[in-house]
């Protein structure tokens, strides 16, 4: 049996974003964000941006563990 990924076809777009959240004004996305184990932060982002912003009603539990996102470190992308 092979180990590791399978490798994706097409190619790969990378963006590197830095995002800084205040308290007091940023709170819905600060709680979302910390509800989520930090290696499945790149899905939940994901998904929260396909939803159309409905943050309030995603949980940890509607993120796939998706294999592609296990090398993406969402704390050094947000510093």
């Amino acid at each position: 049996m092979g180990r590791g990924r399978k490798p994706k076809e097409g190619v790969r777009h990378k963006y590197d974003i830095r995002l800084y959240l205040w308290e007091g004004e940023d709170d819905d996305l600060i709680s979302f964000l910390e509800s989520i184990p930090s290696r499945q932060r790149p899905s939940g982002l994901k998904l929260a941006l396909r939803s159309g912003g409905a943050l309030a009603d995603l949980e940890a539990t509607d993120i796939e563990n998706e294999d592609d996102d296990i090398d993406f470190d969402f704390d050094d992308f947000i510093s």
